[in-house]
């Protein structure tokens, strides 16, 4: 594939098996230069986020994206392409969606909660031919909103609010797609009879479980006080900045992924900020030591402080936090706190099924609790097809891609769960992509440079490969691919492709 220009705009142009395609060059998600991104025919990988359409038709096959990207007209005359943008869109081009018709479908489907694979579910249902109610239940008074940007460039003051909703009210509208604000105290699995905070009851013909997670709070003297936040929600990332506006000094307890970006983001606000975490190197577990170096590398260039290899014992003040204690003995004076220790499933008001020692509900592969009952998203403990063991992972972009397929099992269309997990964390002008589920790696093998911030790394156990993490686009592409199509290469032979890659192991 490659950019050409037609009509003084870019377009992608692709051969696949012979054939001539030309779509939009950007991605309908962000932005993305959809030419720089993953080419697996058909399948288009964008390389920001790795939204996945179909080359030939634009159509979209994977989120992060919600819409299809523009497919033109393309004519061959002998050595010379032609192609015709005058049917272009203004926008992403929505997908096809069923109109609602209660009359001829009186069912009701109710999906709990508000987020990624609430939206993504509640769309995909309109996709796969459904025509009957949809329920979104939310404690939030928000249509659903771009939740990772809530810790980016949200926080940082410099993506303004209008920006975060996926969708205007008036899609919803359109849909037919109604919204409950409002928790849910419990579901009874076995008559999939939900009551809500009022007194309310409701019975669907199915439910998708889509309730995310909720941030664990330190349990340390003073952390109620007020100036101590977690960040979630659209509200408190609000709350957050409007704090940081009159603030100068910040600890962040917590070196994890969202802890971190709060850090970076509070950084280019002007505030000094310290980062407190238990281990030496910040995401050493998860992505090993030289990654979290190249991470913590960053930050210390762009001004963030590190008190590392310590836990927090207490917090100090009296009206509002003012100083954080360490368990060494050292104090460090605050003016707001940040705390990013983790989630948990929100999942206590389920009633019937047994939850996983994490929190999480069991599912088969179509994400199926229970006859009527699904979940998806942070709450849903599946068995990864790709590394054979059962994971839960707390992913927007995987979130979407649980919740479209739920909704093709509540329709009746359902078919093994398959999708490759893949998140991003953006610190400062490093943004790192992970894809897999590299739980319980033993070895990293490192291709590239990491000191120059250039580099793909690629986690094992033995000689099988589980995920990769790096600043490589394409190989991060390359990589889900054949692990999708179950051709990744075994840790040994990668070994031996370091200064070639993976890219030109694709079809």
């Amino acid at each position: 594939m490659t950019t050409v220009l037609v009509g003084g705009k870019k377009v992608l142009l692709a051969r696949v098996e012979g054939r001539f395609y030309a779509t939009a060059a950007r991605c309908p998600h962000w932005g993305g230069p959809l030419p720089e991104g993953t080419l697996h025919a058909p399948r288009l990988l964008c390389p920001w986020h790795k939204a996945t359409f179909d080359v030939r038709s634009g159509d979209l096959i994977e989120p992060p994206a919600l819409d299809g990207i523009a497919a033109f007209r393309v004519r061959v005359d002998g050595d010379d392409v032609y192609v015709d943008r005058s049917e272009e869109p203004r926008r992403g081009r929505t997908m096809p969606m069923y109109a609602c018709d209660i009359a001829a479908d009186a069912r009701l489907f109710a999906i709990i909660g508000g987020g990624a694979a609430a939206a993504a579910a509640a769309e995909a249902l309109r996709q796969e031919c459904y025509i009957g109610r949809i329920m979104l239940i939310s404690p939030e008074d928000h249509w659903p909103y771009d939740r990772p940007n809530l810790s980016k460039d949200f926080l940082a003051g410099e993506l303004e609010a209008k920006w975060l909703p996926l969708r205007s009210p008036e899609f919803y509208e359109e849909h037919a797609i109604e919204r409950v604000v409002g928790s849910v105290t419990s579901l009874d699995v076995a008559s999939r009879t939900i009551t809500l905070d009022d007194g309310s009851t409701l019975t669907p013909d199915a439910v998708l479980i889509a309730s995310g997670a909720r941030p664990r709070h330190l349990d340390v003297p003073g952390a109620a006080l007020p100036g101590v936040f977690t960040l979630r929600s659209w509200a408190d990332a609000e709350a957050l900045a409007a704090a940081a506006a009159a603030a100068k000094r910040v600890v962040v307890v917590g070196a994890s992924f969202i802890g971190m970006e709060t850090a970076a983001s509070l950084v280019r606000r002007g505030l000094d900020v310290t980062v407190v975490g238990p281990k030496a190197t910040p995401f050493a577990t998860v992505l090993g030591e030289a990654v979290g170096r190249v991470v913590q590398a960053c930050h210390e260039e762009h001004g963030t402080r590190f008190a590392l290899g310590r836990g927090v014992t207490r917090l100090v003040g009296e009206a509002s936090v003012r100083a954080v204690e360490l368990d060494d003995g050292e104090t460090l004076a605050a003016d707001l706190v940040v705390v990013g220790v983790g989630v948990d499933p929100v999942t206590g008001f389920v009633e019937g099924v047994r939850l996983a020692r994490d929190g999480g509900l069991a599912v088969d592969e179509q994400l199926s609790v229970a006859p009527g009952v699904w979940a998806a998203g942070d709450v849903a403990r599946y068995r990864d097809s790709h590394i054979g063991q059962d994971v839960r992972i707390e992913h927007w972009r995987l979130a979407e891609q649980h919740g479209r397929a739920a909704a093709r099992a509540m329709a009746g269309r359902g078919e093994p769960f398959t999708g490759v997990p893949f998140f991003w964390t953006k610190h400062f002008d490093l943004e790192l992509g992970y894809a897999g589920a590299g739980r319980g790696w033993k070895e990293v093998v490192v291709m590239g440079d990491p000191e120059a911030r250039d580099f793909t790394a690629f986690y094992a156990v033995g000689d099988r490969l589980l995920a990769a993490c790096g600043t490589q686009p394409q190989e991060l592409g390359a990589f889900m691919e054949l692990m999708r199509s179950g051709e990744l290469p075994s840790a040994g032979e990668l070994r031996s492709r370091r200064r070639t890659g993976l890219v030109g192991l694709l079809g």
